[in-house]
């Protein structure tokens, strides 16, 4: 439940949501080739596709996994950080895998998507599984992001993304990402991102560069991971006005950020 904002508070973050408009409208090219691959990912094989890891389409190792990724990683680094358990968002939620198992921790948690099938899968298991304090929502993109979840400005205590960014190809889409991340985040609120950051060798080109029926299916265009250098990763973090907390594995396929809003200069 969406509490009565101030008017103060209001004016606050419609003034952030001006903000973010101003970049992200620049960064919103169409993503309409990756939704329909995600779409198409989704009637396939959504489990194999979201967890390429996974040896088979084994819907209870999926769910499985996420449990563990949940119990290992994610509850930890909230208890480390004193992480407020009010609201919690995951960006690129896919069928809810991370979502469903952190849901008991949080108040309320956010799953968005890009692909509306997984999506619709998600906000199914929750209805048929009593997920109350769930919800789900298809975006398109940066843009649709911050005018869906605009009542949601400032109140984020933790927002989260893991094996996303690594698929998006136009850097300027995830600059637009993290643009609006800051404007979700609370003032104390924390932002888990994950990147591959891998140094792009001579076998990443020719991978990258060859016609997708010479490859495996999850090296081909849509799917593929997008190695980024840490250097432009933090060049976006900056723009955006996120702060580097700590880093997790840098320079690995599983380069994690650990963010928060960066401190208002004062005038």
């Amino acid at each position: 439940m969406i509490r009565e904002r101030t008017t103060r508070e209001s004016s606050n973050r419609r003034a952030a949501v001006r903000f973010g408009e101003s970049f992200v409208e620049h960064s919103h090219r169409s993503q309409g080739t990756s939704a329909d691959s995600w779409e198409k990912f989704a009637k396939e094989d959504p489990y194999t596709y979201i967890l390429t890891s996974l040896k088979s389409a084994d819907p209870q190792e999926f769910w499985e996994s996420g449990q563990r990724t949940v119990r290992d990683e994610l509850l930890p680094l909230i208890q480390a950080r004193g992480i407020q358990r009010g609201i919690g968002l995951e960006l690129g939620c896919g069928v809810g895998r991370l979502v469903f198992p952190l849901a008991s921790h949080f108040r309320e948690i956010v799953g968005v998507d890009i692909a509306e099938g997984m999506v619709q899968h998600a906000a199914s298991f929750a209805r048929d599984n009593g997920f109350h304090n769930a919800s789900f929502a298809a975006i398109s993109g940066p843009e649709d992001l911050l005018h869906r979840a605009e009542n949601y400005a400032g109140r984020i205590d933790f927002l989260y993304s893991l094996l996303v960014f690594q698929h998006i190809l136009d850097f300027a889409m995830i600059e637009g990402y993290l643009h609006v991340i800051g404007i979700l985040l609370e003032e104390k609120g924390i932002a888990y991102l994950q990147f591959d950051t891998r140094p792009k060798n001579i076998a990443y080109h020719l991978k990258s560069n060859a016609p997708d029926f010479l490859l495996p299916r999850f090296w081909r265009r849509g799917i593929r991971r997008i190695r980024r250098s840490p250097e432009e990763i933090e060049k976006g973090l900056k723009n955006a006005r996120l702060e580097i907390v700590c880093e997790v594995t840098p320079l690995t396929a599983y380069h994690r950020y650990i963010l928060r809003r960066a401190p208002r200069l004062s005038s």
